[in-house]
């Protein structure tokens, strides 16, 4: 006899409609057998049964289920594989049935499985071909259709409309049956609507902020002459009530409470409108208390002093979203994952509000279990690792948003597509569920550039940011990080790889190893550098800010000089006794075994490692070379670099950035060159050329030699133009003194210039051009006029 389970799933399901799960019991139908009598038997048998065509493979469903031949029969483990076949899109209706077999349980799964993939089809388009749209729909050949993969579908054809100025369109579908059973065409039917590009955005009725400064609120913006490369005049639909909202809320945190408005489009032609936003400013309003309701948990006096929304102020909407953040995590962090606050806002005179927050507590968890699901290549224990919770804790809802954001810093996983939430676990417990989507982690570069350094430049990298050494063939899912690169230009030529374990030892120590060769003839023009070695570091977090990092760095330097020595005589020469060249081969040529010790202070709140625009760096290092640790060169060299960031008006930026260093001899010898000191180029003076200022080898090679201490100080502000284009004016200042420890003034360098920073699709970082000239030079030949620089522009 065989007892049918009471979940079984017949409707229909259309796109984004999901089945409700309830648990499964056993009904006996000659009234002798429960639920209960299967629990906990061995499962001695699962099978599929198909209803229709067969268009999943049986291996493919049995993967997505727990319930397997040999294991314990549980209707919880039922209901859970009920939901996860219907999660994987493969399937319409699926319903479990189970009959006895001696002291076990035989499990049979009926399945009607989603039709294959016929063709595809299109209705309604007149502005694309199908074959167009075919390709933007990136649906693959092949397997069953899914309700996620014709979403994205549908999406990718709205958004390519969009994108050549179709903001109304709509894309809806349908399943055609074909004569092959189990296989249906799908049919898009689109309704393209007009075409509406925005020329001009105007508003009316605003007195108190200007057009641009409401503009700039806005993410639909006017079409301009780069409008092929920043989409700028295209717009989605409701993306307008998005910017009405951010306009209305702009006015609101500037006190306007009552402010109203509405957006009208005015056709004006060949497909462009005019966006016209009326605006009802209203009147100002002022904060005339703020209070609390009724509390039992914590008392009011707890969250006053942490309140930005005060009495006597103007009202502001973004401060009362901050208080109530903060009152939520105030709760949250303490156990209180349920915690709802509700501002009331009542008059309280003219252009006077009252503000009290209400608190609903409710109750205090631990947490339960901690789940991860979506990692098909990340091995759990990475994941897992960054979770800051753990089972039997106390729930803290800050946690989880620390949590999100750590696994999102890793770039492992699709955008968005990091999901930590908490779930009612057993009595008294919330468990963890973490959602991740894998993203591809793998990149592979090769080109040929240009750079200020080189005038050609040709390269290869290979990155893994999920490395696993000890997964061969694969090496992906460990969570370690592989980069090599080989780059061969006019002026240098280098080789590197790296491998670093951020959880060396399971905590949260990171070990970096590097192979390192370089080639270099860009440092002058009379010598030659070679460097290849190995180092090896252990980097700490101290907390999220900050961090201790440790290397030891062994290499071989080999300087080849083309200056002759016997060619050079001058008694007031610096270098070798004075009386000869210092870039002569006897000065600084030979091979060098370079052992050296370095540790950095790292501190970081800046917003941004692409573009920063809040918070400041600070980075001080300190390295011995030689001494205990061997080699030949015995140097001790101190660096401290800072940056600081401030986000002004109209999105402007403003920067200060500098360096102050210097090198000493523990031996009393001659500072070697590949340790003295330079400035300019585009990191530093950008108004002078690359290694040009600093102690120069007068009345032989002309050239600069180094010295044994710096430092600079570099201003900048920066205004976009566009979203992907800033102009920039600067200043950069600094020194280079012959001696070591000297901070000394005298001789002061600086540069004045103008440039442009541009985000380019093809590079993850902004690409700095600038033009800088010389203000104050006092040597003579470190001034040869205004100098080009180009970079790739990222924080140190």
């Amino acid at each position: 006899m065989r007892f049918p389970t009471n979940s079984s799933f017949l409707m229909p399901r259309g796109v984004g409609q999901f089945a409700a799960l309830t648990s499964l019991s056993v009904l006996a139908l000659a009234g002798t057998l429960h639920a209960q009598d299967f629990e906990g038997k061995n499962i001695s048998e699962v099978t599929i049964r198909y209803n229709g065509a067969k268009t999943v493979d049986e291996a493919r469903l049995r993967n997505l289920m727990a319930s397997k031949a040999g294991a314990s029969y549980r209707a919880e483990n039922l209901d859970n594989d009920i939901k996860s076949l219907y999660e994987s899109g493969l399937v319409d209706d699926v319903r479990f049935l189970a009959e006895p077999s001696g002291e076990s349980v035989k499990l049979i799964a009926e399945v009607t499985t989603r039709p294959g993939w016929g063709g595809v089809g299109f209705l309604g388009n007149s502005i694309f071909t199908d074959q167009k749209l075919a390709k933007e729909t990136k649906l693959k050949s092949g397997g069953v259709m899914s309700d996620a993969s014709i979403l994205e579908a549908r999406r990718n054809i709205e958004k390519y409309y969009q994108g050549y100025g179709y903001p109304d369109v709509t894309v809806s579908h349908r399943l055609q049956p074909t004569s092959q059973p189990g296989v249906s065409d799908l049919i898009f039917v689109i309704d393209e609507g007009a075409k509406n590009e925005v020329r001009k955005i105007r508003f009316e009725g605003n007195n108190t902020f200007t057009d641009p400064e409401l503009r700039k609120e806005m993410k639909v913006k006017e079409k301009g002459w780069f409008s092929w490369l920043t989409k700028s005049g295209r717009f989605e639909s409701n993306q307008l009530d998005t910017d009405l909202d951010a306009i209305l809320d702009y006015y609101r945190s500037k006190g306007y409470l009552r402010a109203t408005g509405k957006i009208n489009r005015e056709a004006v032609g060949d497909g462009r409108t005019d966006l016209v936003i009326q605006i009802n400013e209203g009147d100002k309003y002022t904060v005339a208390g703020v209070g609390f309701g009724k509390m039992t948990v914590f008392k009011p006096e707890e969250l006053y002093p942490s309140l930005t929304l005060v009495g006597e102020t103007a009202y502001n909407s973004k401060k009362m979203r901050d208080d109530i953040t903060m009152i939520r995590s105030f709760y949250g962090s303490r156990g209180y994952a349920d915690a709802l606050v509700t501002p009331d806002i009542r008059d309280a005179g003219p252009n006077r509000v009252n503000i009290t927050y209400r608190v609903t507590e409710g109750s205090r968890f631990r947490v339960g279990r901690v789940n991860i699901s979506g990692n098909t290549k990340t091995k759990d224990k990475v994941i897992r690792r960054e979770i800051t919770l753990k089972p039997g804790d106390q729930f803290n809802s800050v946690e989880l948003d620390t949590t999100k954001a750590r696994l999102e810093n890793l770039q492992y996983f699709t955008k968005d597509s990091v999901q930590v939430s908490g779930a009612p676990g057993g009595s008294g417990y919330r468990d963890v569920n973490v959602l991740v989507e894998e993203a591809s982690t793998g990149k592979v570069g090769v080109g040929v550039g240009f750079s200020s350094i080189d005038s050609i430049v040709g390269f290869l990298t290979l990155e893994q940011a999920n490395f696993d050494l000890f997964n061969p063939w694969n090496f992906t899912g460990g969570g370690q990080r592989f980069s090599s690169s080989l780059r061969a230009g006019s002026e240098r030529s280098e080789a590197s790889i790296s491998i670093v374990e951020p959880w060396f030892l399971d905590q949260q120590l990171a070990l970096g190893t590097e192979l390192f060769y370089k080639q270099s003839t860009y440092f002058s023009d009379y010598y030659e550098q070679t460097n290849f070695g190995a180092a090896i570091s252990l980097r700490k977090p101290l907390g999220p800010k900050s961090s201790i990092k440790g290397e030891y760095r062994l290499e071989k330097v080999k300087i080849d000089s083309e200056v002759d020595s016997n060619d050079y005589k001058n008694e007031n020469f610096p270098g070798d006794n004075g009386d000869n060249s210092a870039l002569s081969e006897k000065n600084i040529g030979g091979d060098f075994a370079r052992s050296a010790l370095a540790v950095n202070y790292v501190y970081n709140s800046l917003d941004s490692t692409e573009t920063a625009r809040r918070g400041h760096k600070i980075d001080v290092g300190l390295t011995m070379a030689g001494g205990l640790v061997g080699g030949d060169v015995d140097t001790i060299t101190l660096s401290m670099q800072g940056q600081k960031y401030w986000n002004l008006k109209w999105d402007s930026i403003l920067s200060i950035s500098g360096e102050l260093a210097s090198v000493d001899s523990t031996q009393g010898d001659e500072i070697p060159v590949f340790e003295r000191m330079f400035l300019g180029g585009g990191r530093t003076l950008r108004g002078f050329e690359f290694r040009d200022v600093g102690p120069r080898d007068k009345g032989y090679t002309d050239e600069v030699y180094g010295g044994n201490s710096l430092g600079y100080v570099s201003v900048e502000y920066t205004i976009p133009i566009i979203e992907t284009v800033r102009a920039a004016v600067f200043s950069d200042t600094g020194f280079v003194n012959s001696d070591s420890w000297d901070i000394g003034v005298n001789e002061i360098y600086s540069d004045v210039g103008i440039g442009i920073r541009l985000h380019l699709p093809i590079s993850p970082l902004p690409l700095a051009l600038d033009y800088a000239i010389p203000v104050a030079t006092p040597d003579d030949e470190a001034d040869k006029g205004g100098q080009f620089n180009f970079s790739l522009q990222t924080t140190f």
